[in-house]
């Protein structure tokens, strides 16, 4: 039996990425400050591979931390029905405020 090391050690790493991330907007949630954002810009990107062309969204807000600071960072759990202007609500932690997760939708 011939094992790719490689291609284990590959799926491993996108693996641990994965659960880090579930991890970390989970942590924002239950601990975050809950504030307003507006979105200010979307950024695409478009990917090509074997089943042909898709595109993935980045989408960042404006807003203003509770010391008044105003900040603007790019979603981590973004949801494609966001547009230019769209009123959310989001959480994020005071050491970490350019790691904001998205709540709710309010407009």
């Amino acid at each position: 039996m011939n094992i790719d090391y490689f291609a284990l050690v590959i799926i491993a790493i996108v693996a641990s990425g994965a659960v880090y991330a579930f991890y970390s907007i989970r942590k924002v949630k239950r601990n975050g400050v809950e504030v307003d954002a507006v979105v200010t810009r979307i950024e695409e990107h478009e990917m090509v591979d074997a089943d042909g062309v898709s595109r993935d969204y980045d989408f960042y807000v404006r807003y203003r931390t509770l010391e008044g600071r105003q900040i603007e960072a790019a979603l981590a759990n973004p949801k494609n029905r966001l547009e230019i202007g769209s009123r959310v609500r989001i959480k994020y932690l005071p050491e970490q405020e350019d790691y904001p997760v998205l709540t709710g939708i309010l407009d």
